[in-house]
């Protein structure tokens, strides 16, 4: 005997077919619907009359007669601005944040600084005030809220919906943002780490939408990686999978005349790769090389402006290194059709690229793993909320994926 909770899943599930369906056919008439879905018409035109009266499908007129001739069939298009969603990235000193329709378009966007170790509870009240702003600005009304999605940096507890760990944000650990979230807006809250939301980003709408496995390597304030396989996030057994910042680099820096500029005793691969590591060398070395301080103290500035000189060579050289090994340990490990890097440094230094494929290409060329590619990711600074987009619009699209999020279905 199937029980009133099955078939009310049942329900949602072919509701969510004829949905996606319905996004990448559209314009589509019901009779098309139910051919290629092999549903009966009758189901299918009674599902297609629930998801327009809750306004997620628009009926759009007659379209064209069969060859055959016969009565026009009515069309039916997804509506893309009736329900939307709001995508959130939090980073160690500022905050990103919009609110786009369930075809992921961003209709507005809103970010604002704050002090390192500013209390949660003042940057929390500031994202809601902006939140309501962005959603006054576009006419979304509370109740056209599907869904909202945050990628945050460090360990997560997913079961709580709060941060479990992170160097970044240091006294937001018993925050419990995912509860706050949804006291305040009433749907649905997705919590992620945001080295998974700039994959997922990459994965859905950038350098990664025709590969099912991929990883995506960022570099910001630390190192992260995303795993994508079989078009699913990898989030692992307690939520790690992907801390690649924390493996430990000792064993790869035990010579100064490998690494004299960018080793000073860190432990990890996100200390030393960290943008603030790099910035802090090569301004030493400007200072150094030239007796003045740089013009702008600025990574992008100086990546683009002294990537060849001599010493700034060299130390970039010493950065595409360790990079190189990151990548080729995870090729190992995981063995991706596609490998994507993310973050400021990559996607400012041709050279530094150009290193790490030298580096790949010369230590496995006696090892069978070319099955790869080594790309920079293409969404650039939006690839973070771009994810927190695509994952907000799971719960819509995908719920039984987003349903691994506890709350969600």
């Amino acid at each position: 005997m199937i029980k009133k909770a099955d078939t009310q899943l049942i329900k949602l599930l072919n509701e969510v077919q004829i949905l996606n369906l319905i996004r990448e056919n559209s314009p589509i008439s019901r009779v098309e619907i139910a051919r290629q879905n092999k549903m009966s018409k009758v189901a299918v035109f009674e599902i297609v009359k629930r998801l327009i009266n809750r306004g997620y499908v628009l009926d759009i007129g007659k379209g064209q007669s069969t060859k055959r001739g016969g009565k026009r069939p009515t069309l039916v298009t997804l509506d893309a601005n009736k329900h939307f969603v709001i995508g959130v990235e939090l980073k160690r000193r500022q905050a990103l944040l919009a609110v786009a329709n369930i075809e992921a378009e961003i209709l507005k966007t809103k970010n604002f600084n704050f002090e390192v170790g500013a209390p949660p509870e003042v940057v929390i009240d500031k994202m809601f005030k902006r939140i309501d702003t962005m959603m006054d600005n576009c006419g979304v009304k509370p109740e056209q809220l599907v869904s909202i999605a945050i990628g945050i940096p460090g360990l997560l507890d997913y079961r709580v919906g709060k941060l479990h760990f992170a160097d970044t944000l240091k006294g937001w650990g018993d925050v419990l943002i995912r509860d706050q979230f949804e006291a305040r807006f009433h749907v649905p809250v997705i919590l992620e780490n945001d080295a998974n939301t700039v994959a997922l980003g990459e994965s859905i709408l950038g350098a990664g939408r025709d590969h099912k496995d991929m990883v995506c390597i960022w570099i910001g304030e630390g190192v992260g990686a995303g795993i994508i396989v079989q078009n699913e996030l990898v989030q692992g057994a307690g939520g790690a999978a992907g801390e690649i910042g924390y493996l430990e680099i000792n064993k790869y820096c035990r010579s100064d005349r490998l690494f004299k500029y960018l080793f000073k005793d860190q432990r990890f691969f996100g200390e030393i790769l960290s943008e603030l590591n790099l910035l802090q060398v090569l301004n030493d070395q400007i200072v150094k090389s030239t007796g003045k301080e740089p013009e702008k103290n600025n990574l992008v500035h100086i990546l683009k402006t002294n990537a060849y000189h001599e010493h700034i060579r060299e130390i970039l050289e010493e950065y595409a290194y360790l990079l190189g090994i990151l990548c080729l340990d995870m090729i190992k490990i995981l063995n991706p059709r596609l490998l994507v890097l993310s973050g400021d440094i990559i996607e400012n230094s041709p050279f530094i690229l150009e290193q790490v494929k030298a580096f790949m290409k010369e230590n496995t060329h006696e090892i069978p793993l070319d099955t790869h590619s080594l790309v920079v990711g293409e969404l650039r600074e939006e690839a973070g909320l771009r994810g927190a987009i695509a994952l907000a619009l799971q719960v819509v699209f995908e719920p039984k994926m987003a349903g691994k999020y506890p709350g969600i279905l």
